[in-house]
């Protein structure tokens, strides 16, 4: 909390803030006609209209619950004119955004790192899904402008090793769906999404480095290109690599559509490996596992950074919103990606004070507390600066990861509401593990006991501590 705001703030503090105005830009990506069917076969497509409806919804109700002192969000759409790997055009948008004159932009083509690296260099900040899978010094490089809520491929990748090396390193690949592969001591090898520029090559690298200095020698590191046009074929070479390298364990880092492609042309091919998430990009979501070869993805299991999961109406967007206007979010399903944006924006804002720069945005973030682990570990542990989690300052945000994996036969809603068979199961109920951890006594994978898909109720740690009446600015508030 903070006082409430009375007095002189300053005026123009930085570009894109006056006496009155913040201006923020909606980054609205470039519509991508294949990716947007896949998306709407799954059931977890978005109108950008809506989008944009849920991104004005909750900054809305964050203007009126937070201290601005006594300025205005002005939020504009930023549209997107290439596709999310089409540097040349990030670029370009890049400098609308400056032209527009904002404070800050909301995500980004998150494919390249040049939309962000241009916003900063033009001393505007990014906030959300600006890119992924670029090391944390990219983010210490171009500090205090990129502020990403999810964990740098660094971290995941910490998380992953320490789950190889407590869980894995060492014993016979006991999860593969081939007797032969099952009787054989576990390789390792690693497939990871790349851009024809390598934007992501230095995360892998690391990666693969971090492994060696722990003894694990990878069979084959494999990167491929999202081409939705060439996938079925690429799918082919990809594994044939894999299953000539002889690797029991596919350590799969990537995007949520390829294994579509990979886990049909893997049983095609006779090759049934362990497939190990480590720091995917929704495959550990079932909307997407259930497009899987089921043959397959019951051998999957591994790091996710997801939270456990409530029923949809209890989840804190979904509340947040019905709370405030007495109805459901504009979008069935990335409300909590909007509002977990909009948190990160408005939080910085509210803590920053009246004189707002990127270096006090930056003070405000590195501040905050980090949250209190509850008795059953579900709570998701967001800290930005230096809290002795991690090795130094850290810019990015999520710490924790919890262990999941695939059960075709269960059956339940996905993340879109849509009931059917296969789930996620969280193993000891989605406990969630800071880096250095991770248990070393086995974890019980494939085996229910203690799994949950999704909790029934929500757990009392993940409730707020009291329910409040919606202030006088809310369309729900009484009188």
């Amino acid at each position: 909390c903070v006082p409430a705001f009375t007095g002189d703030n300053g005026g123009a503090t930085h570009r894109g803030v006056t006496a009155e105005t913040i201006k923020i830009a909606y980054y609205e990506p470039k519509p991508d006609p294949q990716t947007d069917a896949l998306l709407q076969i799954s059931g977890a497509y978005d109108a950008p209209d809506d989008t944009w409806a849920a991104y004005q919804a909750y900054l809305a109700i964050y203007e009126e619950a937070l201290e601005t002192y006594g300025r205005d969000i002005e939020l504009v759409r930023l549209k997107g004119t290439g596709s999310a790997t089409d540097a040349v055009a990030a670029r370009a948008d890049a400098i609308r955004a400056d032209e527009l004159g904002v404070f800050a932009v909301l995500n980004g083509p998150s494919q390249t790192k040049a939309f962000a690296e241009e916003l900063a260099a033009r001393d505007i900040l990014c906030i959300g899904t600006c890119l992924i899978a670029q090391p944390r010094q990219f983010y210490l490089d171009n500090l205090p402008y990129i502020w990403n809520g999810n964990p740098s491929p660094d971290q995941t990748s910490i998380h992953t090793q320490e789950i190889i090396e407590t869980q894995l390193v060492g014993k016979p690949a006991e999860y593969a769906g081939d007797e032969e592969l099952r009787d054989q001591e576990r390789s390792f090898a690693l497939l990871t999404y790349d851009t024809p520029e390598g934007d992501f090559t230095p995360a892998w690298d690391g990666f693969k480095a971090r492994l060696e200095d722990a003894g694990i020698e990878l069979a084959a590191h494999v990167s491929y290109f999202l081409d939705l046009a060439t996938a079925p074929s690429d799918a082919r070479t990809v594994v044939t690599r894999l299953k000539d390298s002889g690797a029991t364990t596919v350590i799969f880092s990537g995007d949520p559509f390829m294994p579509i492609y990979f886990t049909q042309e893997a049983t095609a091919q006779g090759y049934f490996p362990e497939w190990l998430l480590s720091g995917t990009v929704l495959a550990d979501t079932a909307v997407f596992a259930r497009q899987y070869d089921q043959e397959q993805w019951a051998h999957a299991f591994g790091y996710s950074a997801l939270p456990a999961r409530t029923p949809q109406e209890e989840g804190a967007a979904y509340k947040l919103h019905d709370w405030w206007y007495g109805e459901a979010p504009p979008t069935e399903n990335n409300y909590g990606i909007v509002e977990g944006v909009v948190d990160t924006l408005m939080t910085g804002i509210h803590v920053a004070g009246p004189d707002l720069t990127p270096e006090s945005f930056q003070a405000a973030l590195y501040s905050l507390p980090v949250p209190e682990q509850g008795p059953l570990g579900l709570r998701l542990t967001v800290s930005y600066g230096d809290h002795g989690i991690w090795d130094g300052e850290d810019p990015n945000g999520l710490d924790d990861a919890t262990i999941v994996w695939w059960d075709p036969d269960a059956v339940g809603e996905d993340e879109t509401g849509a009931e059917g068979p296969g789930m996620y199961r969280l193993v000891d109920g989605g406990r969630r593990y800071l880096p250095g951890e991770w248990p070393t006594d086995p974890l019980p994978l494939f085996d229910e006991e203690g799994t949950v898909t999704v909790y029934d109720s929500t757990p009392a740690e993940l409730l707020p501590p009291r329910e409040y009446d919606p202030p006088a600015g809310a369309p729900t508030a009484s009188g």
